[in-house]
């Protein structure tokens, strides 16, 4: 709804008897406002007003309620990625043998920040990574992990070390390897 000041253009000549009778009614009307709408009203001092900011109380009652209950929305309807997001995904390793399959599910958090002048998410940094096994036979242990960013920091290639138990065999310092990839609105894959 856009507000329309030409019908308060024609009282703005007051002097400056009635303005300062005015501005004290005004500071009051504004604590009326903010309790009754729980957003925060104040009033500029007498100095800081031009001709157009005068107007009856009632006008300026009606003023500041309808600008208190506004939204200010922005026009059109670009859904595009947000400055700064968190995100979490999982993703696989397995390793095959004897014709079985030990899998590896290694979740990975990121942060991710919008670069201004590509207008698209990229990966920032890694919050955590973790990983289990999803093989019932098999064990896993993650000892650490690092994280290497490619791809004009679209992709992560994440290399997790770990203790893989299975067969009745501890293998040490085993490497579990994927790549998470984040998209323009910063959804990661």
């Amino acid at each position: 709804m856009a507000l329309d000041l030409s019908a308060f253009a024609a009282s703005r000549h007051i002097g400056d008897a009635m303005k300062a009778e005015y501005h004290a009614e005004y500071i009051q009307i504004a604590r009326e406002v903010s309790k009754e709408t729980g957003i925060d009203v104040s009033v500029l001092p007498m100095d800081e007003f031009s001709d157009e900011d005068w107007r009856t109380p009632d006008e300026f009652r009606a003023f500041i309620t309808e600008i208190a209950n506004s939204k200010i929305v922005c026009d059109g309807s670009y859904d595009g990625p947000q400055p700064y997001s968190r995100d979490y995904t999982t993703k696989t390793a397995s390793v095959e043998a004897e014709g079985l399959k030990y899998t590896i599910s290694i979740t990975g958090s990121f942060v991710t920040q919008l670069n201004s002048s590509t207008h698209r998410q990229h990966f920032d940094s890694i919050t955590s990574i973790t990983s289990r096994s999803t093989s019932s036979t098999a064990t896993w242990t993650q000892t650490g992990y690092t994280g290497k960013m490619m791809d004009a920091a679209r992709t992560y290639a994440i290399t997790v070390s770990g203790r893989l138990k299975v067969g009745g065999a501890l293998f040490s310092n085993k490497l579990a390897y994927v790549e998470f990839y984040c998209n323009s609105t910063g959804e990661i894959s």
